[in-house]
């Protein structure tokens, strides 16, 4: 049995090498049936077949392909390292990527600019010829054998090269379109300026002043003040998140703003930033949380006339109505009571509506709700229950209710 200390994250330039073999590959197949339960123990047994190192990185790649499985639907082909994998695209949003390229951007191979171990690289290869550029040797030989996994390493060319500098030395070649995915990363700190992704922003517009049909993923926070003119912003949500905002500049703007959102159904898309209607918020009414890309959009006015619904704020992104309709961009709770926020009101009404199992929401409050669960003393009885702190101009409110399900 490995020891405590054994590492199985490193996937290496040396590992790799065997990863990558007939023989690697061919054990690592192996490994696809083998449940997290039992990896460990399999170790003991490949150490006998192989090497400390290829044993270790056979067990670290079938739990990378494990955990790959929620972006990837073929994972168990794939290869990976464990920072890769966590920054790589989810597929249903490379595809997405792909597909909006794809329609909008003119003929011609498209350039995918730091494509990492190939998530984008993968979908953008699924409708035309793919010249993909990586500085990272390590990624490079991954996307390399993802491509070639997956059957397209006919449609990727790869390059190995810092791409700015080849665009500065006028060798970038020609294409029809380009998609860049910038680091949004410093060591370990997040970054959340423009000018300070790698490359910044200033290098992209000079790549676009080339290639007029420019994607460029940026960070889903991005300050709009900071978005530069002439472009349209998509932000993309998938499983509940806003993994993402992209830049489009050229012909691939097709809206000004616009909120892409993936569903089990498909991609739901609004773009609609007509000022919603404004009301009043009773108790009563069903409130509509949108979806975050919907929020970071600001495309309220669809779901307002989809649900019969009105803000009760300009600034606070809830949506309030008198009709409990179900729709998939949206969570909806039943507004049992409102009152003006106190706690000791707080305690008092949780105690007489039975709320045993309680779940703490805020849109405009200034603290985080989690921090007001230790002083809470929930009832004894089976009661689910929700609070959401919010104000209405300068009143701090707690609404309680309860969430509505999904028909």
């Amino acid at each position: 049995m490995p020891s405590a200390h054994t590492n199985f994250d490193a996937i290496n330039a040396h590992s790799v090498d065997f990863l990558l073999s007939a023989e690697g590959m061919a054990a690592a197949a192996q490994l696809v049936a083998v449940d997290d339960e039992h990896l460990l123990a399999e170790l003991a047994h490949l150490r006998r077949r192989f090497t400390p190192e290829q044993a270790g990185a056979l067990v670290a790649l079938a739990r990378l392909r494990r955990r790959a499985a929620a972006k990837f639907p073929a994972a168990d082909r794939l290869f990976f390292s464990s920072a890769a994998l966590e920054q790589a695209t989810a597929y249903p949003i490379a595809a997405h990527h792909a597909a909006h390229l794809d329609q909008h951007a003119p003929p011609g191979p498209i350039l995918d600019l730091g494509s990492g171990i190939g998530g984008d690289t993968l979908a953008l290869a699924q409708h035309r010829p793919v010249i993909a550029y990586e500085i990272d040797p390590l990624r490079l030989r991954l996307a390399e054998a993802n491509v070639q996994a997956m059957g397209l390493a006919h449609r990727v060319t790869f390059q190995q090269a810092d791409w700015t500098a080849e665009l500065a030395a006028g060798r970038l070649p020609n294409a029809a379109a380009a998609f860049a995915d910038p680091a949004r990363r410093i060591g370990e700190q997040r970054i959340y300026r423009l000018d300070q992704i790698q490359p910044p922003i200033s290098a992209l517009l000079q790549l676009q002043s080339q290639i007029p049909s420019v994607g460029v993923k940026v960070m889903p926070g991005v300050d709009k003040a900071e978005i530069p003119p002439d472009c349209g912003v998509e932000f993309i949500s998938h499983e509940g998140v806003c993994k993402e905002a992209v830049l489009w500049f050229g012909p691939l703007a097709s809206y000004p703003v616009w909120a892409s959102v993936h569903t089990p159904a498909g991609w739901l898309m609004l773009n609609d930033t007509t000022p919603p209607p404004l009301g009043p918020l009773t108790a009563g009414m069903i409130l509509h949380e949108p979806d975050p890309a919907v929020i970071r959009a600001g495309t309220f006015a669809p779901l307002c006339t989809a649900l019969g619904a009105h803000l009760f704020d300009s600034m606070i992104a809830y949506l309030v109505g008198d009709q409990a309709i179900t729709h998939p961009l949206v969570q909806s709770f039943r507004i049992l009571e409102i009152h003006p926020f106190n706690l000791k009101l707080l305690q008092a009404r949780l105690q007489a509506l039975g709320i045993s199992r309680l779940e703490l929401k805020k849109r405009g409050a200034p603290f985080a709700p989690e921090s007001l669960r230790g002083r809470l003393k929930l009832s004894t009885e089976e009661h689910a229950g929700v609070v959401i702190f919010t104000r209405q101009g300068d009143a701090r409110l707690m609404l309680l209710g309860e969430r509505l399900e999904v028909a």
